[in-house]
């Protein structure tokens, strides 16, 4: 299963698992209350991360560290390769009818062992440095999901926090103008009052 899918159908999960499980919404005199709320998801949110997607990051993390599939497979391709190469000999010296002397058949003999020696040396040689590669990419694709998921989280927490904020500057404006409103109403009372001699 390849590393986006895993990553698929761990959403897909959560997926389902919020449309069975309990509202989140908090209420407060009847009202909703948005930070409880908020409170709310991101607790299940963080519960949903532990037990969905962090085993398979731990799992490609693991993988990142400790794959050998492609260095394997080239192990097993040298074996494949040099019997199959001395299959090729074999058969092109009976389709057409080749009479070797013992000193040529010795001599190729050497140069087979030789060349698929040297084939399979360079076979697991690049496969490690594609191995290294692969590893490395997946790592890689791991912190910048992780990097891309931490500055998703501390956008949110900041809109939250400045949403808050703009809550509070707005609730003082609004009541340093009801005081305003209501000291100028009392001024203008005043005012009436001395004017017609109340």
């Amino acid at each position: 299963m390849s590393f986006y899918s895993e990553f698929m159908d761990a959403a897909a999960t959560q997926l389902t698992q919020r449309s069975t499980a309990p509202s989140l919404t908090a209420y407060k005199d009847g009202q909703v209350d948005a930070e409880q709320t908020l409170a709310n998801i991101t607790q299940r949110e963080y519960q949903n991360y532990v037990r969905d997607v962090r085993p398979i990051e731990m799992q490609l993390i693991e993988k990142a560290k400790t794959d050998t599939s492609l260095i394997d497979a080239a192990y097993e391709d040298r074996d494949r390769s040099n019997q199959l190469t001395q299959g090729i000999v074999d058969r092109n010296a009976g389709r057409y009818g080749a009479a070797l002397t013992p000193a040529q058949m010795q001599q190729q003999q050497r140069e087979l062992s030789r060349s698929t020696t040297l084939g399979g040396i360079q076979g697991i040689a690049d496969a490690r440095i594609a191995q290294k590669d692969a590893n490395r990419a997946l790592m890689a694709e791991l912190i910048d999901i992780g990097q891309g998921v931490n500055r998703a989280s501390l956008g949110e927490l900041g809109n939250a926090a400045q949403n808050a904020a703009n809550r509070e500057s707005a609730y003082k404006s609004a009541r340093a103008q009801n005081k305003a409103q209501t000291y100028s109403t009392l001024g203008t009372i005043g005012a009436a009052a001395l004017i017609f001699g109340i």
